[in-house]
């Protein structure tokens, strides 16, 4: 298989910014095999040696087995990771934008409270805080703190730590403007008592203090003294979580170990390492090797070979279960309507009308990816379900960028207005295939009409700075959202061009809804409004919204108590079963 996979490899799907925004749902996008020459569990015609896996397999669906059992201590968990990190301090915007978040936000650091994410409506449940009481006009809160919790360097967990990491968010000389964001609307914040902590909002906020509960980690107050980008926490992260950091090998890994004083129920695993490994090709041997207990971001060709019922694929029926599930997130190219070409929605639109989504969709994705035109989680109400996609429609395209004074008045092939050629860059991640390819085919497009866009690759943590200042004419990222809920002020807002709104986007109809949908908890009217937004998104074309990108991964067998949820996964609950057990099970 392994030469098969170097052959096969085309994508590279791990390109996170975290942040409020997610998407859901598919339907017959996964059949249980794209060949249909063998049936599941039965041998493919003229073979005697390979069994095909069963049909759950082929969708990518985990067996009941994987999350039953009695949990057992012990073992390492090795999981691929596509980027290396440059920081793990996630109160700086540089650290807490990227995918950094998924593997640091519960098992090493903790927030006060969790979300329940396996039922409706997805409630908050006690963690670092005990409880909470609310006033009647929900301005007030006053959280109780849980007792008897310590960091990894044995310091107490108070409500001091509290104050001192809202402080630090707030402080308008450090980089945390995106974390900020979402407590604008916070008016004061006290501790009265060690383990008493008051809030006052200026206006009640319908997401505020549920993104304040489940989003800013928890750290000593003493790891926050001195210069904020030189801290010691950006290289050795200290929380209150099941696991405790135990060393960087640049270039190589990182490994969490079990903390053995943590407060609650602790991990069931001895050790987490993540093993960077950005090359696709390189990733897939090492996957058919099995160095991986948990094989992130599988190519989707790749993804695709594996439901071969063929000898080459048998160590992956043998040793592995596939997991699909559509992620909280949606793919974007986003338009900085700073550069004169993306002032004009028709422009925008007209960009819009030029990509091509089915032989994206079928050639590059392999219908693995879900359109979408939603800035919300994709299954939710607040998704109007009127909004459809343009079409892909060049002569349409080329209509309006004429309308909007776009042509080629020089007879050198390029449009130009006021003397500016349409020329501009397209910035994307350096280890992103897909991306390379869809850039492609608009590369492609574009000229067709007289457009001429180059092409950036640069490594991701160079791109989010470029982004966050605004150093960019065009950019192809991924938003992913941990919480089924998702607060679009801080993307969309026109105030929030410090924050997350990079491509400087300004309607002032949306900006009197985001505050609308901020300050409304009835929740019909919440939907109404939420529909509106999207609505005037679309019609604005603030973003070429993409795609909603599925999980596409592989665990060994042997795992147990594992499942994938909107943030992720949770290592919390990940066991290993013994040796010798699971191999009777998996055959």
């Amino acid at each position: 298989m392994g030469e098969r996979l170097r052959r096969l490899s085309a994508q590279s799907s791990l390109l996170v910014l975290v942040a409020a925004i997610g998407l859901g749902g598919c339907q017959g996008c996964l059949t249980e095999s794209k060949y249909p020459e063998a049936s599941a569990g039965q041998k493919p015609p003229g073979s005697q040696e390979v069994t095909a896996p069963g049909r759950e397999w082929l969708r990518g669906k985990l067996p009941p087995e994987v999350n039953s059992g009695r949990p057992v201590h012990g073992g390492t968990f090795t999981i691929r990771v596509g980027s290396e990190p440059v920081g793990l301090n996630l109160l700086d915007d540089r650290y807490g934008i990227d995918a950094t978040v998924h593997y640091l936000l519960g098992p090493v650091y903790e927030t006060l409270f969790d979300i329940d994410r396996e039922r409706p409506p997805y409630k908050l449940l006690p963690l670092l805080a005990e409880s909470y009481e609310e006033s009647e006009d929900r301005a007030i809160q006053v959280l109780r703190l849980r007792k008897g919790v310590r960091f990894h360097n044995g310091e107490p967990f108070t409500s001091k730590d509290v104050k001192a990491v809202l402080d630090a968010v707030l402080d308008p000389k450090n980089p945390s403007t995106l974390l900020k964001s979402f407590l604008a609307d916070l008016a004061s914040y006290e501790a009265p008592t060690e383990y008493t902590v008051m809030l006052r909002w200026k206006k009640p906020n319908y997401l505020g203090f549920r993104s304040f509960a489940t989003e800013l980690p928890m750290v000593p107050w003493q790891s926050l003294q001195g210069d904020f980008s030189t801290l010691p926490l950006n290289k050795e992260p200290i929380g209150t979580g099941p696991f405790r950091f135990e060393h960087w090998e640049p270039n190589r890994e990182i490994t969490f170990a079990n903390n053995d004083q943590y407060w609650g129920n602790g991990a069931y695993l001895n050790k987490v390492i993540l093993r960077f490994v950005k090359d696709q090709t390189l990733a897939n041997q090492l996957f058919e090797k099995g160095e991986f207990d948990l094989m992130t971001s599988i190519q989707p060709v790749v993804w695709r070979s594996l439901e071969r019922i063929e000898a080459h694929n048998e160590w992956a029926f043998r040793d592995y279960n596939r997991i699909y599930s559509l992620a909280n997130n949606y793919s974007w190219i986003g338009w900085n309507e700073l550069r004169p070409f993306f002032r004009d929605r028709r422009v925008r639109t007209a960009l819009a009308m030029l990509f091509p989504y089915e032989r994206v969709r079928q050639n590059i994705d392999l219908g693995l990816e879900i359109p979408t035109t939603c800035p919300f989680y994709l299954e939710s109400a607040y998704c109007d379900p009127d909004v459809n996609r343009h079409d892909f429609n060049p002569e349409a395209a080329a209509r309006l960028l004429s309308q909007a004074g776009w042509a080629d008045t020089n007879g050198d092939g390029i449009l130009d207005k006021d003397g500016l050629p349409f020329h501009f860059t397209l910035l994307i991640s350096a280890h992103s295939v897909r991306m390379g390819k869809i850039a492609n085919l608009l590369q492609s497009e574009y000229r067709k009409l007289g457009i001429d866009m180059d092409v950036e690759k640069v490594e991701f943590p160079l791109l989010t700075e470029r982004v966050l200042k605004h150093q960019f004419d065009a950019v192809f990222l991924l938003w992913v959202n941990s919480d089924f809920e998702a607060d679009i002020y801080t993307v969309f807002h026109s105030s929030q061009t410090q924050a997350s709104n990079f491509v400087s986007y300004s309607n002032p109809e949306v900006d009197r809804l985001l505050v609308e949908s901020r300050q409304t908890f009835d929740e019909g009217r919440r939907i109404e409004v939420n529909r509106a937004i999207h609505r005037l998104l679309y019609h604005d074309q603030v973003y070429n919204f993409v795609s909603v990108r599925p999980t596409l991964d592989a665990v060994k067998k042997r795992v147990r108590g594992i499942r994938p949820y909107t943030g992720w996964y949770d290592l919390r609950r990940i066991w290993i079963e013994p040796q010798g057990t699971a191999d009777s099970r998996s055959r």
